[in-house]
């Protein structure tokens, strides 16, 4: 028989670690839709519902969220499967929390005040457009116009989808590991190591815990 595209279901067993879920709990955990971020980087917005306590089961997430009582960076979503990710804002329940990883590479919430519109995108790409426009590509999926010289892995704030802020990858400034083995651990930048022909660009970030070092595509500027 043909293939018909990827599957639209997801066992526990198979489900990647920053879901968060027990493996052996049900035999299925709701699979998110694609776009957006990846999907070993980001959760529905149905098990989100439930990690935050707005709803206690699925059937009830898929409910709650199709009254549009959740809302994902300031727009309510009636999509269950809507995929949410690093630095996106859910708000539900009168709190607004904002998405990380913990130093398990699972998941985290933490929560923010509701007045905070800005959010912080890692440049993951750069192009230039038609009427030579610079547009970057952020690590969500989205694309925005770019009005000053920003590089790939810097960090930009964004607010009212229009760049306020740029967040330079440079020695001190901060930053915060989201993903490879030091995931989750936060610290400052002490130096970078340029790449050449066999190994990647990396840097040293002074953490909680020590020196450590990580490739360059493992960290997000925060500030």
């Amino acid at each position: 028989m043909a293939g018909k595209g990827n599957s639209r279901y997801l066992k526990r067993l198979n489900a990647p670690r920053y879901f968060g879920v027990h493996r052996k709990e049900n035999a299925y955990v709701t699979k998110p839709n694609p776009g957006r971020h990846t999907l070993d980087k980001c959760v529905p917005l149905s098990l989100a519902a439930i990690k935050l306590s707005i709803a206690h089961n699925n059937r009830e997430a898929f409910k709650v969220i199709k009254t549009g009582a959740v809302a994902v960076n300031g727009k309510a979503i009636k999509e269950p499967k809507y995929p949410v990710g690093m630095e996106d804002h859910i708000s539900g329940g009168g709190e607004t929390y904002k998405i990380g990883v913990n130093r398990q590479g699972k998941v985290q919430f933490s929560k923010v005040p509701k007045s905070e519109g800005a959010m912080l995108y890692k440049v993951i790409g750069k192009y230039k457009e038609r009427g030579k426009r610079t547009m970057l590509r952020l690590h969500d999926g989205s694309v925005i116009e770019a009005n000053q010289e920003i590089a790939v892995n810097d960090s930009v704030v964004v607010r009212n989808n229009a760049i306020e802020k740029r967040l330079k990858l440079e020695p001190g400034a901060s930053c915060s590991v989201i993903d490879g083995v030091h995931v989750g651990t936060r610290g400052k930048i002490g130096s970078i190591i340029p790449g050449s022909m066999h190994k990647q660009k990396s840097l040293v970030v002074e953490g909680e815990s020590g020196r450590l070092e990580t490739l360059v595509g493992n960290i997000m500027v925060t500030g």
